[in-house]
């Protein structure tokens, strides 16, 4: 566990925002996974689908994004390379949300492959797959990997402008400034 590869600070801080526009995305989904989850949100009648449909699709691509966060190929933005890199005074809180999102990596990773953003042409295989994170050992380690995440994220973010100052002018240089993942709270 730790970093799987060194970063100049550059580097760590353009796979940062890529990571932060993820979390973004993974958080809305989030959102809109509770809110069905409490029946906080309701169709309109004229609704083509049920909330039920719509809550497994918004759940499918929640699981499909949360996956991406350990995805091992070399092109993409594995989450905790750069949080290493630009939090090392936040190193064991980081590892332990590794060690949990790492602990479920796999099933993740089917679930992507089978049913989300790789989707087998087998009905058999996503049937299976999503019954896999039904199973109450992998879908409490996939619970507490979430909240460690979102966790950890939050507690970064507070602090991204003391770790890394630079952020805002990076953030013009990549012309992201103005996505609402980067908006100032004004709670």
């Amino acid at each position: 566990m730790g970093a799987r590869k060194r970063l100049s600070h550059s580097e760590a801080v353009e796979q940062y925002v890529v990571l932060r526009l993820r979390t973004e995305d993974i958080n809305r989904l989030d959102f809109l996974l509770n809110g069905f989850n409490r029946q906080r949100i309701t169709l309109p009648r004229e609704s083509p689908f049920s909330a039920k449909d719509l809550k497994d699709t918004v759940r499918t691509a929640f699981f499909g994004w949360f996956a991406s966060l350990t995805d091992r190929d070399g092109r993409a933005v594995y989450a905790f390379d750069c949080l290493f890199a630009l939090f090392p005074e936040r190193r064991p809180q980081i590892y332990k949300a590794q060690v949990s999102l790492e602990a479920v990596h796999e099933k993740l990773q089917q679930f992507r492959n089978n049913v989300a953003f790789h989707a087998r042409s087998k009905v058999s295989a996503q049937i299976a797959t999503r019954m896999n994170l039904r199973y109450e050992d992998t879908y409490l380690a996939l619970v507490s990997a979430i909240h460690d995440f979102q966790d950890l994220m939050r507690g970064l973010r507070a602090e991204e402008l003391t770790a890394i100052p630079e952020l805002p002018k990076e953030l013009e240089k990549l012309r992201v400034n103005l996505h609402p993942a980067f908006r100032v709270s004004d709670k």
